[in-house]
């Protein structure tokens, strides 16, 4: 399944931290943007053909084993949209989905996982889900399961394994990635030290808006943002 990246994320928040000894001489944290949400597009043309397009017929469609719309029936409880916020219906929905190998489901059960927002937070669950869509080349979820190996969140820390589920994501044009495959590469971190390799995935990454990878590429002093 082609991966695609949703907008509008709110935080599902992980939070990491890095010594980055030499670079900017103390501890570095940010949060990670691991979460989906509801982008209204309920994607009626996977409804059954001159279906309304309404909660009724998606719940039909759901009820049917529609993933698609089992996934976003999930999004609408997830986020309270046209029914009441329910985190229980929203994971049911969501697993019922990603159990038949939906990436975007399996990207989002891992979010919700990862205990944003009210959920239930199980690292090991959110590794094994946002694992699955990684598997199937979903470049968000790529990116989470690097902060988790980076990090050592509900699997061994393995910086190794980080920068090689960044890498994944970054080539995929995944500009948080490209960021943190930067400061890797620029500290050692999983990867060889490598100047030449740090400074091409920080400018990647500053050439679609990163702004920590622009300050990081400043304090190596190469400014320019062309990839």
């Amino acid at each position: 399944m082609t991966p695609r990246r949703l907008t509008g994320a709110r935080l599902c928040p992980l939070i990491i931290a890095v010594l980055v000894t030499g670079f900017v001489g103390k501890a570095f944290s940010r949060e990670a943007d691991c979460r989906p949400s509801f982008d209204a597009r309920l994607l009626a043309d996977q409804l059954a053909p001159g279906a309304s397009k309404d909660i009724q017929s998606l719940r039909k469609a759901a009820d049917e084993g529609n993933a698609v719309a089992q996934f976003n029936l999930g999004l609408l409880y997830e986020s309270g949209r046209d029914v009441s916020k329910d985190t229980a219906e929203a994971i049911k929905w969501f697993r019922k989905a990603a159990d038949q190998g939906f990436d975007e489901a399996q990207y989002a059960l891992g979010c919700c996982y990862n205990g944003d927002d009210g959920f239930p937070k199980d690292p090991v669950e959110a590794v094994k889900w946002w694992g699955k869509a990684a598997d199937q080349g979903y470049a968000d979820a790529q990116y989470c399961l690097g902060l988790s190996y980076f990090a050592g969140e509900g699997v061994a820390q393995n910086p190794a394994e980080a920068a090689k589920w960044w890498k994944k994501a970054a080539k995929q044009g995944h500009p948080d990635a490209q960021y943190f495959l930067g400061l890797s590469y620029s500290l050692g971190l999983g990867v060889p030290q490598s100047r030449e390799q740090a400074i091409y995935w920080l400018r990647k990454a500053a050439a679609k808006g990163n702004q920590n990878a622009m300050a990081a590429l400043l304090k190596l002093g190469k400014v320019a943002t062309s990839p």
